[in-house]
């Protein structure tokens, strides 16, 4: 299923917050994104738009889709 143009803009501004909030840049959130997925993937059966990750200066919450935290 194809993405709109809104959820892809919510999830780059996201991304572009949370990089000034740990004082990286937008790609580098990115590619931290990027290898949590591969590595998790690697062990389990996960989709990459299944997971949501949220990174702070001291943690990294990763939610699945369908988890309640």
């Amino acid at each position: 299923m194809k993405k709109t143009s809104v959820p892809i803009a919510k999830e780059r501004l996201e991304a572009l917050v949370v990089s000034d909030r740990i004082h990286c840049k937008p790609e580098e959130y990115e590619m931290i994104c990027k290898e949590l997925y591969k590595t998790l993937s690697k062990y389990m059966a996960v989709a990459e738009d299944e997971m949501r990750i949220h990174i702070t200066r001291s943690e990294i919450h990763i939610q699945l889709m369908g988890e309640q935290h």
